[in-house]
């Protein structure tokens, strides 16, 4: 297994082998390892010295269920702190197959150009690029499907990246070619744009398939599994109705944000469930379907309009509230239309969404009136004052405007589980070495009612960090969570003959979280931010009058917890 290193000063890549004591490493902790090795924490996130990794998982080509998601890493333009983001579809696959765990990306082009890099089976490449410049992502990749043929896939970024703003995404083509996958939060779209790279394509035509130590005990890992899957409830359901069948459930926890984090409910609400998105969505030929090929659990909504027009192939409830219920705005070809507009510019919906509902109080659009707020993209689009500001994320329009409600936590806008409701949540917020994100604690996605909201984030920071580190889906965790552990342990064992126990993994875990966290100590991420907001203190949501009460002066001292963990390293980890 190689990692690949781009020079875009001399615009060369060379290819150097994998550590060997990195065999099961990839992912997130990849990314963490190599950032905290090779990068100055002080360094100016767009400059020269900083660089940015995409890893996948060491399972990624065996096309084992859930097991294939990209990860990319760099300092965060936007929280100043390490990040890593990930995003599904079939790419990861293809650079395990091709015998890449992980690119790193480092220095700038001597010329105010963009580049293509293109991998392939027969070489790797860096080709001009400025001709693709200022194209949009889904008209970007149709033209580099024409070019470079439709057996490859794609990773680019829209306008946003080129113009290096701070909520600028990563694209990631689908399964059908569609640029509807984001690597969105942490604004790492606009290092990318620093690189002076537009897009990467990747072709593995004529690839071997991934060799696999034992391939009996790895293909019965993979049908218990899919027994599993089957089976259990929660992964039934997301499988019929996605991530929008959660909503019901978030409106009854009151924590789905609603016209600026004001509210907790809003009329009309039904037409943003599952079931009602489903319903009318099948009606005009939208699908449910898998992002990656080998998935088992296919919660991607295909989504179509009216006139049974493609608009996402993602629509999922981050969007839907941030996009949606957040700017007071209930109807879903609505929303649709905005998801499709922010995955075209390349722009991340939860930190697009946070700061509209913010322009909303200075009047610059109106809750509730969707011409309102295409008024605002088409500032965005033409890259006015306003659009800039606009998309340079919620704390830098907060502190423009003179603005002390400030949705964000370390530069980064809170998400769609408003800390009030799910306090663990919010204590991963206020803790996180990410800064406000929803991956960052497993905990999120089981919205299990906490009695121990510290130990439960710690927990899901660490599972999240496990999953991450292998590619694998936070959505596709079954709800005995504790059974990915030895889905996981069993397949790398199987894949490379290694001897990896549930405990190795936690250790993994937390030697992760370890990195980002020294990584953090001086980078920025704690002194140059805005407070934590104070009023998810102040102002109660929801009949119960919820506010955020977990003391401050335990979540300074959270991370101290860690190395008692460390010396405790147990599966229970994970738990149902």
């Amino acid at each position: 297994m190689k990692i690949l290193r781009v020079d875009m000063r001399n615009l060369s890549v060379k290819l150097e082998d994998l550590p060997v004591n990195w065999t099961a490493i990839g992912g997130r902790a990849l990314t963490a390892r190599i950032l905290r090795k090779e990068v100055h924490p002080t360094i100016d996130p767009l400059s020269a010295e900083a660089k940015i990794i995409l890893a996948c998982g060491p399972l990624a080509g065996t096309r084992a269920p859930s097991c294939g998601r990209l990860s990319i890493g760099a300092k965060s333009p936007l929280t100043l702190g390490i990040k890593e983001t990930n995003a599904g579809g079939p790419i990861a696959q293809k650079l395990d197959r091709l015998g890449i765990r992980a690119i790193v990306i480092e220095n700038t082009p001597t010329s105010d150009q963009f580049y293509i890099l293109k991998i392939t089976n027969n070489g790797i490449e860096i080709l001009p690029g400025q001709e693709w410049a200022g194209l949009k992502n889904y008209s970007l990749a149709e033209g580099l499907f024409q070019r470079f043929g439709t057996t490859s896939s794609i990773i680019s970024i829209g306008i946003a990246g080129e113009r290096q703003w701070k909520s600028a995404t990563i694209a990631l083509t689908d399964r059908e070619g569609k640029s509807s996958r984001h690597a969105a939060r942490g604004g790492l779209g606009a290092v990318m744009g620093a690189k002076g790279i537009k897009a990467i394509v990747i072709d593995d035509s004529d690839c071997d398939k991934p060799e696999i130590h034992d391939p009996k005990a790895f293909k019965q890992t993979i049908n218990n599994w899919a027994e599993l899957t089957k089976k259990d409830i929660a992964l039934t359901y997301l499988q019929k109705f996605g991530t929008p069948g959660m909503i019901s459930t978030m409106q009854y926890l009151n924590c789905m944000p609603t016209n600026n984090y004001q509210q907790s409910s809003l009329q009309n609400i039904e037409q943003l469930t599952g079931e009602e998105i489903n319903r009318i969505n099948r009606l005009r030929g939208g699908s449910m379907s898998a992002c990656m090929p080998g998935c088992l659990v296919n919660c991607s909504i295909t989504y179509r309009d009216k006139k049974r027009k493609f608009k996402t192939s993602n629509l999922q409830y981050q969007t839907i509230a941030m996009m949606g219920s957040n700017l007071g705005i209930t109807d879903p070809d609505v929303i649709a239309e905005f998801d499709y507009l922010c995955d075209n510019l390349g722009i991340d919906s939860i930190e697009l969404g946070s700061t509209l509902g913010v322009a909303a109080g200075l009047n610059l659009m109106k809750l509730g009136d969707p011409k309102s707020v295409l008024r605002l993209f088409e500032h965005i689009d033409y890259g006015t004052e306003l659009g800039s500001l606009l998309a340079n994320g919620v704390e830098g329009f907060c502190r423009r405007m003179e603005i002390d409600r400030v949705p964000s936590y370390k530069g980064q806008a809170i998400p769609a589980n408003d800390p009030r409701a799910i306090k663990t949540a919010g204590v991963s917020y206020a803790t996180s070495p990410m800064g406000a994100d929803h991956t960052c604690d497993l905990s999120g996605h089981t919205h299990k009612i906490s009695k121990d909201h510290l130990s439960d984030s710690l927990a899901g920071q660490i599972q999240s960090a496990i999953i991450d580190a292998f590619g694998f889906c936070l959505l596709a965790v079954p709800t005995d969570n504790s059974a990915v552990l030895e889905y996981l342990k069993n397949l790398v064992n199987a894949r490379y003959n290694l001897n990896l126990t549930e405990t190795g993994l936690v250790d993994l875990g937390i030697d992760l979280l370890r990195d980002e966290l020294e990584f953090n100590k001086t980078s920025g991420f704690y002194t140059q931010h805005m407070d934590d907001p104070s009023f998810i203190r102040e102002e109660s949501i929801g009949r119960q009058k919820k506010v955020f009460d977990i003391e401050s002066s335990k979540i300074k001292n959270f991370w101290s917890s860690l190395e008692s963990k460390a010396d405790n390293k147990h599966p229970e980890t994970f738990s149902a």
